[in-house]
């Protein structure tokens, strides 16, 4: 994409919109970065579906190929299945869900199941006391998880399931975490995904893991490694994937390297068009900058929705988040 001729319609078939629903989260994870949103703002706002629904059709109607649903934690908005059914009615080429597991009850399992071809799950750790210390929850809330991961597959067959691990020094680095995680994907046939640890502040920079050494990890334990993807979404620096093998099922590992100049500098032909819950584009995660939609939904000024897409690649290209270490 070239930076002096950003067209809307390139960046609707190429990016994917990820609309955080909510802010609201079940869980407390010491490391959650809220998607890039102020943290103080968590656990105050739902995202208005009758306008959600108004700016979905529209870039839909324009060429829109890809959706995800994130949060905070999407299920925990109160009209998640009306936004559900909505999706549902569209043929988009790839419709993700993003949750930590804890509510993916029968009913919502059997809704996702009809259009959505991924749900990912975020668990850190299928060991009980590890995951507590990670996301502060309840024996109860994990018991639900487990439960939940068990009754997938009979009520999303056709859905590709995929389980998230941010590698954390000193908490779920060891190599019995690593096996006992991969070994519980393979028992279910779900996919895995280990992404790197992003520090927050200052003082989380010790926690963060080299992708190497999680990869050497990975292998001692058994796994291996197969051919590389040497690009994302045409790009050989932004969120680079090395592909890793465990027994019956596949796996990756992705480093995602906000901060790195020169993977900064490739950010905007790469990076998902994100969505906060007060509506508003925040086109980088580590830079705080954001365009209101709001007042473009509620006149349904639909040019000006057209012109804020594509104003907020144009951010991208300026580098913003280029040389920071914390969010």
């Amino acid at each position: 994409m070239n930076t002096e001729n950003i067209k809307l319609k390139d960046c609707l078939e190429l990016f994917p919109l990820r609309i955080a629903v909510t802010d609201h989260c079940n869980l407390r994870c010491f490391f959650c970065s809220n998607e890039g949103m102020p943290i103080l703002q968590k656990n105050k706002t739902h995202i208005d579906t009758k306008q959600l629904k108004y700016f979905i059709k529209v870039l839909i109607n324009k060429g829109l190929k890809n959706i995800s649903i994130t949060g905070g934690e999407p299920t925990m908005h109160p009209k998640i299945i009306e936004i559900i059914n909505f999706l549902n009615q569209f043929n988009l080429k790839n419709l993700f869900f993003h949750t930590n597991g804890i509510n993916l009850n029968e009913e919502l399992l059997k809704k996702l199941s009809i259009k959505f071809n991924k749900i990912a799950i975020s668990i850190h750790s299928v060991n009980f006391y590890t995951w507590q210390r990670i996301t502060n929850g309840t024996e109860q809330q994990f018991k639900e998880i487990i439960y939940n991961l068990g009754i997938l597959p009979k009520f999303a067959s056709n859905t590709l399931v995929e389980l998230k691990y941010v590698p954390i020094r000193g908490y779920n680095d060891s190599p019995k975490e690593f096996k006992d995680f991969v070994e519980f994907c393979n028992s279910f046939g779900f996919k895995f995904k280990f992404l790197n640890f992003e520090p927050i502040s200052p003082t989380q920079i010790k926690l963060a893991i080299p992708l190497e050494e999680i990869k050497r990890c990975l292998i001692n334990i058994g796994c291996q490694t197969e051919k590389n993807e040497r690009s994302f979404r045409g790009q050989s620096n932004y969120l680079p994937i090395k592909k890793i093998r465990y027994k019956n099922i596949s796996g990756v590992i992705i480093e995602i390297g906000c901060g790195n100049p020169k993977i900064c500098k490739e950010c905007y032909q790469s990076n998902e068009i994100f969505i906060t819950p007060d509506l508003k584009i925040k086109p980088c995660h580590i830079n705080s900058y954001q365009i209101n939609l709001k007042n473009f939904i509620e006149q349904k000024n639909s040019p000006a929705i057209f012109k804020a897409i594509v104003d907020s690649r144009l951010f991208l290209t300026q580098s913003p988040g280029a040389g920071f270490k914390t969010w």
